[in-house]
């Protein structure tokens, strides 16, 4: 069942949208990931507010609560979610670039942008610049995901090197899997950059902590 759909069933049992679901419904599809953001918003806030419904109507008429359970899991729209519409909206995505930037004062140059796959996977290759060394703390380069105010979105994997001693000109490479929820859905509609950085750097920290502030804003609204 697609989100519409699951929407129109909750208003049905008695339940209106949510200010949630307005929110997803409203996000826009021009950006980098496209439809992403937005379907995958809409899914969890059409499953909130089934939890939601499921909990108001336990506490008036439990039968009725499981009537309504049965029904709406009986619709399989989790599974259809995860096996149809995100795998086919996940390959819309197929080639398209991220564009990639560097923190300054790492030895490392990028080939490129960040390209996406269609299983949402973005890769990234490279080459360790003049001043690279075995000194260089290379298991430090992470990346961080952007939008266009400049806002942290996600944090991904550290840097794939395994090619020891680290020289100029060696090889390396990077992997950022976008994984959208709902508290980042709309940060991730205006996806603007990943940045390779220094976990250890102020603007990591930061990173981590705009983060994890958003989503606890989120989840306590």
């Amino acid at each position: 069942m697609g989100a519409t759909a699951l929407v129109a069933m909750l208003t049905a049992c008695g339940g209106g949208s949510s200010k949630a679901e307005a929110e997803a419904a409203a996000i826009p599809t021009d950006g980098i990931l496209g439809e992403l953001p937005k379907v995958v918003a809409e899914y969890e806030a059409a499953e909130a507010a089934a939890s939601a419904k499921y909990d108001e109507l336990k506490a008036k008429d439990p039968e009725k609560a499981n009537e309504f359970w049965k029904e709406y899991i009986g619709q399989g729209h989790t599974t259809k979610f995860k096996t149809e519409t995100l795998p086919a909206v996940a390959k819309t995505l197929e080639g398209k670039e991220i564009p990639a930037e560097v923190a300054e004062g790492l030895p490392i140059q990028l080939d490129g942008n960040f390209v996406l796959n269609d299983s949402r996977d973005s890769f990234v290759s490279g080459t360790f610049t003049t001043g690279a060394s075995n000194e260089t703390q290379v298991l430090n380069y992470y990346t961080v995901a952007y939008d266009t105010d400049g806002n942290a979105i996600a944090t991904g994997p550290g840097i794939n090197f395994s090619n020891y001693p680290i020289t100029e000109g060696k090889q390396f490479s990077f992997r950022f899997f976008v994984s959208v929820s709902d508290y980042d859905a709309a940060r991730w509609a205006r996806l603007a950059k990943i940045v390779i950085m220094d976990k250890t750097s102020d603007a990591y920290i930061q990173a981590e902590e705009y983060i994890k502030a958003k989503k606890d804003e989120f989840r306590n609204k």
